[in-house]
Formats: structure tokens, sequence, C-alpha cells
């Protein structure tokens, strides 16, 4: 079924004639603000982190696969408990979701810190605490996600999304060079210890928020009775979408690709570039600077008629870039790839969330936007684990070749047989 915007009576369609994004607008909702700054404020942690986690277990293991494993620990959260976090999602204040779970993560980052300090940080404990904190930001990002179209209004979307994109990434620049610097001076305990003081700061911002933001949204007809009914209601939903249908085949696929391949960004780093933990952490900024790149030119861009376009070319963009890094032995040639993959990361991402918070219903906003998520990673597991498998039977410039192949094939297909992904608009 097609699922584009109806034309008014007599008149031009809501996305010819709604006001163009604006940031400055944006911005000036206090609850869009309080909900950016938290976010902003977990982020800067959690980039930091990222970079001294990896690097400890591949540092301390020597192992590519290793790497793999706290990746997959990482990502099966979203797809084993994203659909069930949804229903909650719906059912719970949104606000308290966000300070509750920040909380949480905090105290389970602490755990860890301390684990190291005292060097006994094992890889199955690393793995444990990982998988926790998976559960917890799958719950902030569907909750995050949901809570925007109660923030905004429907026409400043692509400004919110574009924003959070931005100042995400333009902290991830900071968190991923900095923290190659940090654990190259000073070792992984300090990042971790940041990023434990950064999720109590975000839960702070946020108790700042009005609690009546972000409380469940009334159901327009009877509610399905008790959590079965209500966790189905979800997947019937995005069952009878066929543009999420397509969505998420898509997804699959590249998720599968993108994720065998930058598993093997430290290995990348130390292997192919002969760089060390400094590299590993600029080819991760110089992605998060092409995000911003790629975030402020579709941010103000109003995608309400041309979603659909937008998306697949970031598609093809992608799939391009990934290629040629298999091709890359230079560092600065690598880093202007990078940057290229982060810019059309955004030109993807941007229109698609937008997309889906516009046209979903807020009542059914955190069941749908966590069946989608789910269902779009659930090869994500398998391509983090297979990219050792295989990098380690060929070369990690043979992975890459293969995955950007992959995507570009996958987008060239969708964008001829998609039809509903093609004509998007909200």
């Amino acid at each position: 079924m097609s699922d584009g915007a109806a034309e008014l009576p007599g008149g031009p369609s809501p996305a010819a004639t709604s006001p163009a994004p604006s940031y400055l607008r944006t911005l000036s909702s206090r609850p869009f603000f309080l909900l950016w700054s938290s976010l902003l404020i977990s982020q800067s942690g959690d980039f930091v982190f990222d970079v001294a986690l990896v690097w400890l277990v591949y540092a301390t293991t020597g192992s590519v696969v290793a790497v793999s494993y706290v990746l997959v620990a990482a990502t099966v959260p979203s797809v084993a408990f994203g659909p069930i976090l949804g229903v909650y999602v719906d059912r719970w204040p949104r606000r308290t979701i966000l300070i509750v779970t920040n909380l949480l993560e905090g105290g389970l980052v602490a755990g860890l810190a301390t684990a190291v300090l005292a060097h006994s940080a094992t890889l199955p404990l690393i793995l444990v605490v990982v998988f926790a904190l998976g559960v917890g930001q799958q719950f902030v990002r569907v909750t995050s996600n949901a809570l925007i179209p109660q923030t905004v209004e429907k026409h400043d979307l692509s400004s919110a999304n574009g924003l959070l994109t931005l100042s995400g990434n333009s902290i991830q620049i900071v968190g991923l060079a900095i923290g190659g610097v940090v654990v190259a001076l000073f070792g992984a305990t300090l990042p971790i210890v940041w990023d434990a003081a950064s999720f109590v700061l975000a839960a702070a911002i946020l108790m700042a928020m009005s609690a009546l933001v972000g409380r469940p949204v009334p159901e327009d007809g009877p509610a399905p009775a008790g959590f079965g009914a209500q966790f189905a209601e979800g997947f019937r939903y995005v069952a009878s979408q066929r543009f999420l249908l397509e969505v998420i085949a898509i997804g699959v696929v590249v998720n599968f690709a993108g994720n065998a391949a930058f598993t093997q960004w430290a290995p990348y780093a130390s292997r192919v570039l002969h760089g060390g933990a400094t590299t590993f952490g600029l080819l991760g900024a110089m992605i998060a600077g092409g995000a911003i790149a790629g975030a402020l030119l579709v941010g103000k861009v109003n995608l309400r008629p041309v979603a659909g376009p937008v998306i697949f070319l970031g598609l093809f963009a992608v799939g391009g870039f990934v290629l040629s890094l298999g091709f890359t032995r230079s560092i600065p040639l690598a880093l202007a790839e990078a940057f290229g993959v982060g810019v059309a990361s955004s030109v993807i991402n941007v229109p698609l969330l937008t997309v889906v918070q516009g046209k979903v219903p807020a009542r059914l906003m955190g069941r749908a936007m966590s069946v989608l998520l789910a269902l779009i990673l659930v090869a994500a597991p398998f391509g983090e684990y297979l990219s050792g498998v295989i990098a380690s039977a060929t070369s990690i410039p043979f992975l890459y070749v293969v995955m950007g192949l992959l995507t570009i094939v996958v987008a060239g297909a969708g964008a001829l047989a998609m039809r509903d992904v093609r004509t998007l608009t909200y």
C-alpha cells in the first residue's frame, strides 16, 4: 500500500505549504533544548568510552575476533529487546525513562571503571557490561526519537534531527580525537570515568524538563489490553506500512555491510594504515565531521517532497566510499573517505528519521520505532561477527571492497524496485 501525503481539497499538499525548517525555532522549544542538551552531554562520554574500550580490548588481546565480540554484545540488545522496550516507551512517561536509564548506565560504567583500576576487567566482564549498556542505549535511542515529535512542530522535524546529528557528531569529533590521544597517554580508565559522570549530568538536565512532556499519548479508541496485545499492535502497524517494510529490507543488508566494515576500524587503522590509537580516533572523528556537513546540508531542506530520492543518494555514496577505503593505504586519503562516509550517513539518516516521526501516530511511535530499528539491525551482529572471520581468512581491505559493492548493489535494486521509498513524503 502506498502511504504518500494526501492532497488538501482545492489546494496544495501539506509538503508544499509547510514553513521552511528553522534551527532557531527548533532550539527555542524548551523541551527540545533540554533533550538535545542531555543527549549532547551523555554522548560526550560515550564516544571517548568507545575509543577506550575498543582499543583496550584490541591492545590486550591482539584479536580482531575479540573486537567483534564486544561490538556484537553492544548490538544484540537492539534486536533482542528493542520491540519489548518499545511497548514501555509508549506506556511510561518518556522523560522518566530517560532519567532512570541514564542513572543506571552511569552506575554500570562506574563499576567497569572500578574493575579496570583493579586490573580485573576481563573480556567476559566487559562483554556483560557492554551488553547491559546496549539495552540502556536502545531504551534511550527509541525514547528520544519517540519524544522528538512531542517537542517540536512537524515542519521542524528535519531541523530537530539535523541538530541532533550535527551536535552529536561535533561531540564525536572531539570525543574520538581526544579519546585516542587520552588513551595513548593515560590508558583507558580516565575516559571510562568521564562516561559514568556524563550519564549523571544528562539525567540532571532532563530533570529540568516539565513532567508533562513525554507523557503517554491517549489512544484514539479502546487501547489493546495487556502487554502482549500492545506488543503485537506495534508489529501489525509496521507490517501494514509498505514504506516501512521496504526501508527494513534495505536496512538489513546495508547494516550488515556497514557493521561488518566498521567493526574492523581499529585493526584497519593499525594493520592497513600503520597508525595507532590516534589514527583510529581521527578516522571516527572524520566520519563525525562529515556527518555534521551532511546534517547542515539536509537539516535546512524541506524534505517532505524529496525524502526518498535523498535516502537513495546517500546509500550509493556510502557504498562508494566504503569500497574506496578497501584500496586506500594512505592515512590522509582514508581520512577524506571517512569524511565522505559521514556526509552520506547524514543524507540517509536525517530524512529517514524525519519521515518516520512525521508519519507514525504519536501513540505508536515507541513501538513502531523500536520494531523498525530492531528489524533493520537484525543482521548487524552477524556482520560484526563475520567481519572478524572474513578479515582473518582474507584481509581487511578485501572485506571493505565486498561490503562497499554489496551496499551499492542493494541501493541500485532498491531505487529500481521500491516505489514507496522512492516517493516517500510526510
